[in-house]
């Protein structure tokens, strides 16, 4: 999946020790050193290397390609060799018979179906070693230098695992997502209200109907130091001030967001008890189903939203804990300013900026009235859903 042109989709990770700040040669031989291919026979059938970023067998690496202005541009290669389980089973049922050849009416044995079953595996392993097998997949990845962060197309944990320990190994830096609550830590850290954030709890938008207290939302409760329902409570805030504010939300930096609710709408009881609800359609945040959803207690996962900051138009997927990005479409370049030449990929670069921008203060926009005295706008959410039809 690439970033730099079409349909975009992305993950945000924070560079622990900082991104390299010289993008040089010697930025490019620690690419070229862990490229796809470099590792020898990996004993799980899955390689995983940079790529050169222009196509899914681009392994060459250089600056003129793979450095823009301040950015580091390449790609992650992850390919994958496994025999598929029908012909491993039609493997083994071959040797099975080969071993009772000269035996047609004997039964097979746990010792026939053992060394069947490893004569299969031997075969199928010959073939992979040969190139049989094999699924390449690229990743478009960018280091975003002066911010310190990185960016690669994909939300995918799978692919996130591959990335981590490559990226160690190449730079010796570590990565932490920028979840919601990651990027809630970092506010409140900035704001003098880390204690605030220490003690918080998810909000009570619905009582619980199993009794007293709040059970707390299920999909975060792995990791007591996570703070990421709060992008859920974030999308819920955002789809209030959308129906009952026009939308319109003034950011930290004293700019303006307008916000419109579009497309699609993952809503999942943060008990546990009631199910999820996937809504498809132009305004899903106004169909009936959505808003029982919501008085039923159940919290946004996952929307879709057109975003106005700027001047400019941006219409994306978002995921509410990682606060990843599915499906955005970017403002594009003037064609007159383009004089029929291909886009800047610069360009690009800056309107995914932007867009990232944009959603750093909304949700700083939420951040500040969730962490500052009682949440004032969790009363008014409350008479909302309350009042929803």
């Amino acid at each position: 999946m690439p970033l730099l042109h079409g349909s975009l989709t992305l993950a945000r990770f924070l560079i622990h020790g900082g991104a390299p700040r010289r993008l040089d040669q010697g930025v490019i031989d620690k690419l070229a050193d862990h490229a796809i291919g470099r590792r020898k026979e990996p004993g799980d059938g899955i390689d995983a290397g940079w790529s050169g970023g222009l196509h899914v067998l681009d392994t060459t690496f250089d600056l003129s390609k793979n450095v823009l202005d301040d950015c580091l541009h390449f790609g992650l290669r992850i390919d994958t060799a496994r025999c598929p389980p029908e012909l491993m089973r039609a493997y083994v049922r071959m040797e099975l018979e080969a071993l009772l050849a000269d035996r047609p009416d004997a039964r097979p044995t746990a010792r026939h179906r053992r060394a069947a079953r490893d004569a299969a595996r031997r075969r199928a392993e010959l073939e992979i070693r040969q190139g049989r097998f094999r699924r390449m997949r690229e990743y478009s990845v960018m280091i975003d230098s002066p911010r310190d962060t990185l960016l690669i197309a994909a939300t995918s944990s799978s692919v996130h695992e591959q990335l981590h320990p490559l990226f160690k190994a190449t730079f010796g830096k570590r990565l932490e997502p920028l979840t919601s609550g990651r990027l809630a830590w970092r506010y409140a850290e900035e704001q003098g209200q880390m204690r605030r954030l220490e003690n918080l709890s998810p909000a009570e938008f619905v009582k619980f109907p199993g009794g007293e207290g709040q059970p707390g939302v299920y999909w975060t409760l792995h990791d007591p130091a996570s703070r990421d329902f709060l992008g859920n409570e974030f999308l819920l805030w955002l789809w209030w001030k959308a129906d009952e504010e026009g939308g319109e939300i003034a950011l930290p930096d004293a700019s303006q967001a307008a916000v419109v609710f579009v497309r699609q709408l993952v809503l999942e009881c943060p008990w546990g008890q009631n199910g999820k609800d996937s809504i498809l359609a132009d305004g899903p945040a106004r169909l009936p189903e959505a808003r029982r959803a919501i008085r039923g207690g159940k919290l946004p996962r996952r929307a879709g939203l057109i975003v106005q900051h700027r001047g400019e138009q941006f219409e994306f997927g978002l995921l509410a804990e990682s606060l990843a990005v599915s499906g955005a479409n970017l403002p594009k370049p003037d064609e007159k300013d383009r004089n029929g030449s291909e886009p800047d990929p610069r360009e690009r670069i800056g309107r995914i900026r932007d867009l990232c921008t944009a959603i750093d203060g909304l949700f700083g926009a939420f951040l500040k009235q969730r962490l500052e005295g009682e949440f004032a706008d969790r009363v008014k959410i409350v008479r909302w859903l309350k009042s929803v039809d």
